[in-house]
Formats: structure tokens, C-alpha cells, sequence
């Protein structure tokens, strides 16, 4: 219930005249407002909601899926949601049940509604490396390093970081995705069972840097 229906609900106290002029300056709303709530005119807030394409119970369900399976890893891409919210209207009665999903800006829509949720992108992650613990590895591996940099005996030119980088193939590199607002991850889990392509680099601490080698799927390679 909106602030102008909760005044005609609550009146005035006895002793002030009754009056819409009074209402509104007992309740701080607007005169006509008092006026066209009194008449049955609907809210902007009310109105825009009946024009909403999910009931506000459909929509906090939708709202919950999808910080669920953000909270697990497997955010859903932005194109489905259209398909996901006809999907749950589709569970409404036949005389109020929509003929087509939404159009293509209603996720954009859904997004400014609800402050919780938020589109970025991520890219793919193989299952093999997602959520194992990545955070305690790295940090421990920086303690052992460090105590070893500060060896007198180790140089800069002799010490190198090699990092190797997998692209699957048949998986686009990025993709957009409605997460959490709180969700950091700029990464999703991916099927193991992916052709990979991965390049190893190799640089030294006072910027001297090896080529770059590709490394391809042998049975790809053979084809090609």
C-alpha cells in the first residue's frame, strides 16, 4: 500500500476538521494525489507493476534462481532469462498466460529493479580448477617465494614467471551473465571434456621475456 492509501486509511485524529487539505497536510502528501487515490486511480509504482511481464511472486522465484546458481558457480547467461521467465509465467492461468516471452531489453529491466543482482562478464573455467581452493594456494605459494627472493645469491635476471593460458575451443571467451552484485568471480565452470589450446609464456623479474609457445590438440593438428 502506497503512503497516499495508508492516509485515507488512517484519517484524521478527532480534532482536526475533515478535509483533504487537512489530510494532506496531516499525512505530507499531496492534495491531488489524496484525490486520485479516492477515486481509485492506481500508483505509478502499482500501475508499473501490473504492466510487469512476471507477478511479483514469479519474479522474486526468478530472482532466487539466479542467486543461486550464481552462489554455485554456474551463473545463467543473460540471452535465456527471456526464455526462463515465459517458462515461469507459462505456470500461471490459461486466461492470464502470455503468448511469447519478454523482449530482448527485459533482463536490462529486471536488473535496474532489483539492486541485488548485476551483469558482467566472465569467462570459462575448467570444472578441474573452479573453486578448488585457489585462493590458500596462491597465498601460500607468495609466503614460499618470498623468503626465497630474498636470498642475496638470487637476481632478478635469473628469476622467471612462467604462466600457461588454456582457450577452449567450441566455448565462447566471455560471456554476459546476471551474478549477485556481491559476486567478484569474473569466471564460470566449464564441461572438462573441452579441446583446449594453450599458449606458455615466460618473462624474468627485469622484463627479458622468452617467445611465446602454442600448444595444440594433437588430433587437431593432425587434421589441420
Amino acid at each position: 500500500m502506497d503512503k497516499a492509501s495508508q492516509a485515507l486509511a488512517q484519517g484524521l485524529p478527532t480534532s482536526v476538521p475533515r478535509s483533504y487539505r487537512a489530510l494532506a497536510d496531516h499525512s505530507n502528501v499531496p492534495r491531488s494525489t489524496l484525490h486520485a487515490r479516492a477515486r481509485g486511480q492506481q500508483s505509478i509504482e502499482a500501475k508499473a507493476q501490473s504492466q510487469q511481464y512476471l507477478t511479483p511472486f514469479g519474479e522474486k522465484a526468478m530472482i532466487a534462481f539466479i542467486l543461486q546458481m550464481s552462489a554455485l558457480g554456474t551463473p545463467v547467461r543473460i540471452k535465456y532469462k527471456p526464455s526462463i521467465a515465459f517458462s515461469v509465467a507459462r505456470g500461471r492461468p490459461e486466461a492470464n498466460r502470455p503468448l511469447k516471452p519478454p523482449g530482448k531489453n527485459w533482463a536490462k529491466a529486471l536488473e535496474d529493479r532489483h539492486p541485488q543482482l548485476k551483469a558482467k562478464k566472465v569467462k570459462a573455467l575448467d570444472w578441474d580448477r573452479h573453486e578448488k581452493n585457489i585462493f590458500p594456494k596462491i597465498a601460500y605459494w607468495f609466503e614460499v617465494i618470498g623468503k626465497v627472493s630474498e636470498h642475496p645469491d638470487i637476481t632478478s635476471e635469473n628469476v622467471y614467471s612462467m604462466d600457461e593460458t588454456g582457450v577452449m575451443l567450441s566455448k565462447l571467451g566471455s560471456v554476459k551473465v546476471l551474478v549477485a552484485a556481491n559476486d567478484t568471480r569474473d569466471y564460470r565452470g566449464a564441461r572438462v571434456k573441452r579441446k583446449m589450446v594453450t599458449a606458455v609464456e615466460c618473462i624474468s623479474a627485469d622484463g627479458r621475456y622468452l617467445e611465446p609457445m602454442i600448444i595444440w590438440p594433437a588430433s587437431t593438428h593432425r587434421t589441420n
